[in-house]
This record gives C-alpha cells, sequence and structure tokens, in this order.
C-alpha cells in the first residue's frame, strides 16, 4: 500500500524532512472505540509514521496521521469511505497540509526511551544506557517507531509468546510472522526461542526490506530468519517451509477473519496461533471464523481498547481459557 499512498520518499536517515499531515474531525458522539478504528486505518493500512487523536475543547474528536510522502488524496479518500459509511459520515472530508522541516529523526528519540515488555527490551541506537539483566534486547530504530512494541496490539503479541514461553513446552521449530512489518514480532520469536526458524512475510516490498535490515542489526543470520515479500500465503516460500508450529498474524480484523480458511491449514496440530489488531468488540468476531476451522481459544489479552488472541487446534485437547488485562489475569472455565 505504501507505494500507491504516497510519492517516493527521503532517506530515513534524513535529518530535516517535510512531513505530510492528513487530519479528520469526528463528531462528539463518536465512541473512543470508533476513533481507534479510523487511526487504525492510517496506522495499518495507509503505512503512517504516525498517529494520534484527542478530545478537543468542543468535544469533537481530532484524528492526525503523519507521513514522509504525499499522501495521493484519491487513495486516502477511497481507504476511509467504508470505516466513514459505516458511522454514518460520508460527507466528512480530511484535510491535507505540510509541517514545516525539522529534525523530526532528533525529536522522535528524544522521545523514544527504551520499552521493557516483560523480559524484551526494545531500544534505539541512540540509548546509551546497558540492558537489563536478563533481558532480551531487541534494537529497533526511533525512524520506525511504528513498528517498536509501543502500540498494544504488538504489545499483547509479545507478551502472548512469552506466556507461551513461560509453559516450558517445546520450542517451535518453525515461526510465520504473517504481515510482519518491521518483524519485530519475528525478531522477538528468535531471541525467545532461539533453536527456532522464522519466516517474516509482508505483501509490502518495504516493510520486507526493513525487515531484513533489522534482523541484520540484531545479529539474526538470513537462515535463522527468511524475509519475503508475499500476499497472505500466495508466496510459494511460504507455503513450502510450512505446516508451522506458531503462526503470527498482527494484521485488522476483517482480514483475519477473511484469512481463516487459508491460515489454519497452515498450523500444525499441536500448534500457537496468535492473532492481534483486534478491537475489544471485534475480538468474538474472530475467534469465531477460527472456531469454525477447528481451532479453540487459548487466551485473550486486553490491553486498552485492543484484544489479541491466542488460539489452539480443538484436537489438541481441553484448554484453559485465559483473559488477561492490564491487571494480574483471572482465570475462566471453559464452560463460562
Amino acid at each position: 500500500m505504501t507505494d500507491l499512498l504516497t510519492k517516493p520518499r527521503q532517506g530515513p536517515g534524513s535529518a530535516d524532512v517535510t512531513l505530510y499531515r492528513v487530519a479528520i474531525t469526528l463528531p462528539e458522539h463518536v465512541t473512543t472505540s470508533e476513533v481507534g478504528h479510523i487511526e487504525t486505518v492510517f496506522s495499518e493500512l495507509m503505512d503512517s509514521l504516525a498517529t494520534s487523536h484527542l478530545r478537543l475543547a468542543d468535544h469533537r474528536w481530532l484524528v492526525e496521521a503523519l507521513f514522509d510522502g504525499e499522501p495521493d488524496r484519491p487513495v486516502v479518500m477511497a481507504m476511509l469511505e467504508q470505516p466513514l459509511g459505516v458511522l454514518g459520515l460520508d460527507d466528512i472530508e480530511p484535510e491535507f497540509g505540510s509541517l514545516e522541516q525539522r529534525d523530526w529523526l532528533a525529536e522522535n528519540r528524544a522521545s523514544f526511551p527504551p520499552l521493557h515488555i516483560g523480559r524484551i527490551w526494545i531500544h534505539g541506537s541512540h540509548v546509551d544506557q546497558p540492558a537489563p539483566a536478563g533481558s532480551l534486547p531487541l534494537l529497533v530504530e526511533a525512524a520506525q517507531a511504528f513498528g517498536s512494541g509501543t502500540h498494544p496490539t504488538t504489545e499483547g503479541c509479545l507478551r502472548a509468546m512469552q506466556m507461551i514461553a513461560a509453559l516450558s513446552r517445546p520450542s517451535p521449530g518453525h515461526v510465520l510472522d504473517m504481515g510482519c512489518g518491521s518483524a519485530i514480532l519475528a525478531m522477538a520469536a528468535r531471541k525467545i526461542w532461539p533453536s527456532s526458524w522464522v519466516m517474516a512475510a509482508d505483501d509490502d516490498p518495504i516493510a520486507v526490506r526493513v525487515a531484513s535490515a533489522n534482523a541484520r542489526l540484531n545479529g539474526i543470520a538470513p537462515q535463522q530468519m527468511r524475509c519475503v515479500v508475499s500476499t497472505g500465503f500466495a508466496g510459494r516460500e511460504v507455503r513450502r517451509i510450512g505446516p508451522y508450529d506458531m503462526i503470527l498474524a498482527n494484521i485488522l480484523a476483517g482480514p483475519l477473519r477473511r484469512m481463516a480458511s487459508d491460515l489454519v491449514p497452515h498450523l500444525t496440530a499441536n500448534g500457537w496461533l496468535i492473532l492481534s489488531g483486534i478491537l475489544n468488540e471485534q475480538a468474538v468476531g474472530v475467534e469465531r471464523a477460527y472456531a469454525a476451522r477447528g481451532l479453540r481459544c487459548w487466551a485473550m489479552l486486553r490491553i486498552g481498547d485492543w484484544t489479541t488472541i491466542v488460539m489452539r487446534p480443538a484436537a489438541f485437547g481441553a484448554m484453559p481459557r485465559l483473559w488477561h488485562g492490564r491487571q494480574p489475569a483471572a482465570m475462566v472455565s471453559e464452560e463460562e
């Protein structure tokens, strides 16, 4: 989508970069979850550098997205048409503009401190402090903060993997990160399970190049982690390596539901499936799409407005159903 959305980008290492802004103002009756969905369209489907939302003094919502290439208006309008139509807001027009030239990278670094999620310690090259004892460090540059683990959907996946690792089960032999983006989940899987072989796939060639560069920065060899361009399971190499002992898919609820029939056959009989990019109210629909194809929910992790779902093949046997949030998790039986 990046190639269609913006004109050619300036180099990521440039200090003074012109950023482009797309803003949309929503009426006050729009819910927080609905605002989050609009914001996700910018961050996940349009590959924005950053997104934000805030409640204005008149109680309306302002949603903003920043891009390092000039957005194509017809493409932006087409991407927003469906989510705005669902809300009955077809008449709302986004605002387009540019921001002054500043050293955005330096400012981003200053606002990108190290992040600790369980044992995973995410940091940029500008961080001088040593990694905490016992942590699993991941180097992700500040310019790629969109894939750094700061979003609840990424955090949910990172926490889910560490929950699974804590069970002391055999390590997953083959892991697939579908829609890998900057490949933070793929790299985390390699850190958590050093004996695993990881496939990172994305339909965006730019994302795959970033993923490959990140793997090199983190000392992960090509024979340990492969980065490929593939739309779902269309890529021959993605299909050939499967089935996978773990599949990570941090995408969006709609695509996740649609790809269930393609994804489930590529999971081993005792495999783990981690699904994210799902608003809380969408979780049941995504779970049912995979339950209809023989999987059962093992855990749900809710962070703010977002849910991460962990599933396993039903044939694997009875499993606890865990609900996790920011507070300590409570065990919920299957009957509930």
